[in-house]
């Protein structure tokens, strides 16, 4: 009797360890997976940045997510960024002009390129999820870049 309720309680306590043994994503697994997510978010043409930090040639600045958003929706882009001038944000509204896209499956980065206005810009998104925005005004010369994601 002492060995049946031995091994018995031997059975209960292995039970748990068998129905955990999966392994867990391997971090190429999980970069793949977000590569993927991220790639299906792309070519909807429906996505948005969302800035957390705008960076210039000397200087960087935190910036707010909840105004630093623009929404790419089909061929049209809404939303404002801020610069690293007080109260001087950009706007960018309007028709795209010269949309590509480049998907790099090896190194798994994506690269969005577009004209607005006076302004170019190039959104790339790395394997880590990380995206981050080059905004250059053709008018003047400077550029900006804004690191934040894609949702």
């Amino acid at each position: 009797m002492k060995k049946l309720f031995i091994l018995c309680l031997l059975f209960v306590l292995a039970m748990p360890s068998v129905g955990f043994s999966q392994n867990p994503l391997t971090k190429e697994e999980k970069v793949q997976a977000m590569y993927d997510l991220n790639k299906k978010l792309i070519k909807s043409q429906n996505f948005s940045f969302i800035a957390t930090w705008v960076i210039g040639e000397d200087n960087r600045s935190e910036v707010s997510g909840n105004e630093n958003t623009i929404t790419i929706n089909g061929s049209n882009i809404y939303g404002p960024l801020s610069t690293l001038e007080a109260d001087k944000p950009i706007i960018l509204k309007g028709g795209l002009e010269n949309y590509t896209v480049n998907f790099n499956d090896d190194t798994h980065v994506i690269t969005v390129n577009f004209k607005i206005g006076s302004y170019t810009a190039k959104i790339e998104v790395k394997s880590t999820g990380n995206a981050f925005l080059e905004l250059n005004n053709m008018n003047s010369g400077k550029q900006l870049t804004y690191k934040g994601g894609i949702k």
